[in-house]
């Protein structure tokens, strides 16, 4: 509006060289007390120029300083975008509500749900906020970040190798809105976005020896390995079965391993744990813990089954012939044997901190520029 405002300006009072010579020819006659006024085209210029000056500082006032009308015509932000079903504009970008539905759908095909809660929504309008600012940012600092065209289309291609056939892959994408090259140019984008987010919390992940010490003695209480062994069982089911019959099979069991038959060999054959039959009977390590399996299993404590030891157990479930191992006593590690994973661990806080450090700054800078603004549903 306002370029062909002054376009016609323009065009109208200087552009038209019948209206200039017609200027010149009347002002050439006008006279006033020894002056005569010429009209020349240097003056015809300074007169243009002073028209546009006025007009652009009329301008840069109205729209920096007063916001009068002008500025007033080009910012109806939320009568616009409501026009357009928008739930937000970021930089001039508008977040539609149905770029809004698809985040809460993806978000409840995770969680396992059918709608998204109430007192959700709002939250998850920012989380696509925080996905729109992070991917201007994406775009303005494209030049600086690597390309991950390759990486794109190898993931394409891990996706497609999925699907039935490449018609069936095709079709998915295009329920989704996507071609191959837009979908190939959004994971691209997704990788880009990664690595900014990377970049800009990798400065605040540096973690030194006296970090990982400090963090050790205040987590020093909470780092104890409790007590374990290493338990090998046969396990019988009495569930629908006859308990004695069950019995009577468990103690013949635990007589030929008495004997010295291969425990392992019998744990195979006979074992109805099918995650350890085929292992030798094998349970791995089992550690003194409240939430560890059977806790009515007498492997630790004063009952505690001693090592090597054949013993038939009856639990909740059936029978177990068990052979326990030595037991490991409880014990705090030392700084140094769990030095690497403190280290990871606290990088990994820092790292979350750092990313939602990034988002808050990004939000704000937007708001205090004028540059975010908030419009939610129609119906909210």
């Amino acid at each position: 509006m306002l370029h062909l405002f002054l376009q016609f300006t323009e065009t109208c009072l200087f552009r038209n060289a019948f209206f200039e010579w017609d200027c010149f020819l009347c002002l050439k006659r006008v006279q006033y007390p020894r002056t005569l006024v010429k009209v020349t085209p240097f003056r015809i210029f300074s007169l243009k120029l002073a028209f546009f000056s006025a007009v652009l500082a009329y301008l840069a006032v109205d729209l920096l300083v007063w916001h009068g009308p002008v500025w007033g015509a080009l910012h109806s932000r939320r009568a616009n975008a409501l026009s357009q079903d928008a739930v937000a504009k970021v930089y001039g970008e508008l977040v539609s509500c149905e770029a809004l539905e698809r985040l809460e759908q993806e978000q409840n095909w995770l969680r396992g749900r059918t709608e998204t809660p109430k007192e959700e929504q709002a939250a998850m309008l920012m989380e696509l906020v925080r996905r729109t600012l992070l991917s201007i940012r994406t775009r303005y600092n494209d030049k600086n970040l690597p390309d991950y065209t390759e990486e794109a289309r190898a993931e394409l291609s891990r996706l497609e190798s999925r699907a039935v056939s490449a018609q069936e892959f095709d079709s998915w994408l295009a329920s989704q809105g996507y071609t191959r090259q837009s979908f190939e140019q959004r994971l691209a984008m997704a990788m880009k976005s990664a690595a900014l987010l990377e970049r800009a919390a990798e400065q605040h992940c540096a973690v030194s020896d006296a970090d990982v010490d400090k963090h050790y003695e205040l987590l020093r209480g909470q780092l104890s390995i409790p007590a374990h062994r290493q338990v090998k069982q046969i396990f019988l089911a009495t569930l629908e079965k006859n308990p004695q019959a069950v019995e009577n099979h468990a103690r013949n069991l635990l007589t030929q391993a008495q004997k010295g038959e291969d425990f392992a060999r019998l744990a195979r054959n006979n074992s109805e744990d099918d995650a350890t039959a085929a292992n030798g009977g094998d349970l791995g390590e089992v550690y003194d813990t409240p939430d560890r399996t059977l806790p009515e299993l007498p492997l630790f404590g004063e009952q505690a089954l001693p090592a090597g030891k054949l013993a038939l157990v009856q639990s909740r479930w059936g029978w177990h012939i068990l052979l326990p191992g030595e037991i490991t006593p409880a014990r705090v590690p030392g700084a140094g044997e769990c030095r690497e994973s403190l280290k990871t661990a606290i990088r990994s806080a820092q790292r979350e901190l750092a990313v939602q450090a990034y988002y808050e700054a990004a939000i704000r800078e937007a708001f205090s520029n004028e540059h975010l603004q908030i419009y939610g549903r129609r119906n909210d």
